[in-house]
């Protein structure tokens, strides 16, 4: 039975994806920092702490997860729902999903900015991170 190229680009995809898991997961384990701007200037980002809060989250303590970065859930939330239709658009031929994406480029920018911003904010006073 011969795949057709959508399929073998999502299964590209899946593989990507778990191989991204066990990338963080062995960094957590091994509790690496990988965040260039804290190791360069000792100061967190927006995104310090994301790997820990995803190993928590995986591992059920929300509480915990969002005390190391409270982005991980919406962030989590989204990666999945585009991560289906994604994988549903390239079943089915079309690019509903691009489209989506074009037509309200400009107001994922602004809300993703204001998600960094409050997640800046909300790191330099995180004890978790240091």
């Amino acid at each position: 039975m011969k795949l057709k190229r959508s399929h073998i680009e999502v299964v590209k995809y899946i593989i990507i994806n778990i191989f991204l898991l066990i990338i963080i997961y062995l960094l957590y384990l091994n509790n690496i920092r990988i965040c260039l701007i804290y190791n360069l200037f000792k100061i967190p980002c927006p995104g310090c702490g994301l790997t820990s809060s995803v190993i928590c989250l995986l591992k059920g303590d929300i509480i915990k997860s969002l005390q190391y970065n409270i982005i991980t859930i919406p962030l989590m939330i989204t990666y999945s729902v585009i991560s289906i239709w994604y994988i549903i658009d390239k079943i089915k031929g079309k690019s509903t999903l691009k489209k989506k994406v074009e037509e309200n480029r400009k107001k994922l920018i602004i809300v993703s900015l204001i998600i960094l911003c409050i997640s800046y904010i909300k790191n330099i006073m995180n004890p978790f991170l240091y």
